[in-house]
Order: C-alpha cells, then sequence, then structure tokens
C-alpha cells in the first residue's frame, strides 16, 4: 500500500526562518492556504487513513485536509512518537543563526543544547512507523508531521542516507511524497536504535568519535590546500 508524507503547512516561525522544535505555533493564513491547495492533489490517491503528528500545526494541516477530503476529522490519528526533533535551547533562533547543516547530519549527528541529535530523532521514529505499517498494513496513510520527522521518514522508506546525500530532500511546505510500504528496505525493518556517542573525555581527542560538520569541512580544506 502507499504512504503519503508530507510536511505541514506554513506557520510565523517558518516565515520568518526560525527553528520550531518544541514550540507550538498555528498555521499562519499562507499554511491554512496550501493545506486546502493539497486536497486537490490527494483527492485521488484513495486515502483511508490520516497520520498526524501531535503538534498544533500539524494536526491544523490534517484537519483541514481531512475536511477537504470529507473524513470525519476526530477519526485521525494521532502519531505520539512523531513530535518534533527537540531542539533546547535552540527553539525560536534564527536557522541562520546556526549551524544546521552540521545539527541535521546523520554522521556528525551533533546534539542541540538540551536537544536530542538526528538519531535519537530517528530511534523513536522509525521504531513507531515500523509498528504503524505492520498494524495498518492494508491502508493507504497521509502523514503529516514536522520537518526533522519528514527527513526521517523520507530516510525510512529510502534507505539510511549516504554521506553527503543526507540534505538532498527538497522540504517544503505541503509538499507531498509518495511511497510504496511494501519496499521499506530491510536495514530499516531491522534497524537497532543507535545508542548516543559518548563524549570524549576532556582533553582526550578521541580518534574514534564522529568529527562535527564543521570538523569536517576544515579537514577537506586543509587537504586541498596541501
Amino acid at each position: 500500500m502507499k504512504a503519503y508524507i508530507m510536511l505541514h503547512g506554513q506557520t510565523d516561525f517558518d516565515a520568518e526562518g526560525r527553528i520550531i522544535g518544541n514550540n507550538d505555533p498555528s498555521l499562519n493564513d499562507a499554511g491554512r492556504e496550501q493545506a486546502r491547495e493539497a486536497v486537490e492533489e490527494l483527492q485521488t490517491k484513495g486515502i483511508d487513513m490520516v497520520l498526524s503528528s501531535p503538534q498544533k500545526r500539524t494536526m491544523e494541516t490534517a484537519e483541514l485536509i481531512a475536511d477537504g477530503l470529507g473524513f470525519d476529522t476526530s477519526k485521525i490519528t494521532k502519531g505520539l512518537k512523531l513530535y518534533e526533533r527537540a531542539f533546547g535551547d535552540l527553539d525560536g533562533k534564527l536557522i541562520s543563526e546556526v549551524d544546521m547543516y552540521a545539527m541535521s547530519s546523520w554522521f556528525s549527528n551533533v546534539a542541540t543544547p538540551n536537544g536530542e541529535t538526528i538519531k535519537e530523532t530517528a530511534n523513536r521514529v522509525i521504531a513507531y512507523m515500523n509498528n504503524i505499517v505492520k498494524i495498518f498494513r492494508s491502508k493507504t496513510m497521509l502523514v503529516i508531521v514536522p520537518e526533522h520527522v519528514l527527513r526521517v521518514l523520507y530516510w525510512f522508506f529510502n534507505g539510511l542516507p549516504e554521506f553527503g546525500k543526507e540534505h538532498s530532500i527538497d522540504i517544503k511546505n505541503c509538499k507531498v511524497y509518495e511511497f510504496d510500504t511494501n519496499d521499506i528496505p530491510a536495514e530499516i525493518k531491522d534497524y537497532q536504535p543507535v545508542e548516543k556517542e559518548p563524549e570524549p573525555a576532556e582533553g582526550n581527542d578521541d580518534p574514534g568519535r564522529l568529527l562535527s560538520q564543521n570538523e569536517i569541512d576544515a579537514l577537506i580544506a586543509e587537504l586541498a590546500g596541501g
């Protein structure tokens, strides 16, 4: 069966270029219009289940679309493990003020202050979706989620990212991604939660630790210069 995955409609945080994280803004007027416009694309998809992250922005998007498709909005399934990645102290910050490339990299796996790494988000999202696909294997589902959960779901259906390709996803508000739930990669079906990499002891440059994206870029620049 099919799964149609989409990012919620626009909020003022999106329009301002801010990290939403655990903030819970409503859709703005543009976001509500995006959700209504998505109905036309989804009408012919045979959707018989709507699953949403628990945040206000995703539930509001789901309700607008479900209503447009003629669904009872009270029957929307709330995916309690599909909440947005926690960005801790960075919640509400302008994206331009932080290194989002490094923080969204599967390989550098940078933890935000008092927040989650991308792998910690993946641990709960992948485990949850593996169960959802097993339980609702005969359903064609629409899944509405926040940005970093969408990123993980893209990997869920395509396999874990290759180095340098984890940012190749074209993420836009209310863009619909289509996947076949029968084609989930074996590595995802057998996914084991990734333990958080231990912090190296102070003053100990552990050669086995994962490098941050800034460190990787610096090494590439050094090699290119040499």
